[in-house]
């Protein structure tokens, strides 16, 4: 795969697991975290939250850099209408944790390709369902002392130590990650900012 980006591909995020996919599928790009408002609005669905999101994060470094295509992505953990953040502390934790031990959640992740010079956005959304084994006190307390849950919605990372919960993924494996890669990738290829050969 090659970039055709005549100039510079941005992502306007600091999440380490989405710099990983990226360089994982050879993409060349700058990371511009983006600045924005992450608070929930009363009445917003767990949908329009992500595409939101993804699209303030996208345009609020699309702007700054007008020539670059930019990537904004957002990703949320979604159970009994509840959408779980990033836990900000053990209690928090764990309380995630235990409401996810032994049933089926969503993982939501909008993400945005924009240029502001042509004025050309995409938005798509990709949800997954993930259901968890039933967590035993001795697990959660092992997995709530390590450093893994408190920069992950829902307090726990697919890629790491979490993946010891996870009985099942229907869906995207990498939107669980935090970017829906193969959706991801077409956008691009639609957009003829990529191609295979």
């Amino acid at each position: 795969m090659s970039n055709l980006f005549n100039d510079a591909f941005i992502l306007a995020s600091a999440s380490p697991r989405r710099r990983d996919l990226l360089r994982c599928a050879g993409l060349k790009f700058k990371t511009i975290p983006a600045d924005v408002d992450e608070d929930y609005r009363p009445g917003e669905s767990p949908q329009r939250h992500v595409k939101r999101l993804s699209q303030a994060k996208a345009m609020a470094v699309a702007q700054k850099y007008p020539q670059a295509w930019v990537l904004g992505a957002d990703t949320i953990v979604v159970i009994d209408q509840e959408i779980l953040g990033k836990p900000a502390h053990k209690v928090e934790a764990e309380k995630m944790l235990k409401k996810l031990s032994g049933r089926e959640h969503q993982v939501l992740t909008g993400f945005t390709v924009a240029q502001s010079a042509s004025k050309i956005v995409r938005t798509k959304v990709v949800r997954s369902w993930v259901r968890f084994k039933n967590i035993t006190p001795e697990e959660l307390a092992w997995y709530v002392h390590s450093d893994e849950p408190y920069d992950k919605a829902g307090g726990y990372a697919a890629q790491g130590k979490g993946a010891y919960f996870i009985r099942s993924i229907r869906g995207s494996f990498t939107n669980v990650i935090g970017l829906p890669l193969c959706e991801t990738l077409d956008v691009l290829k639609n957009l003829g900012l990529i191609h295979f050969g």
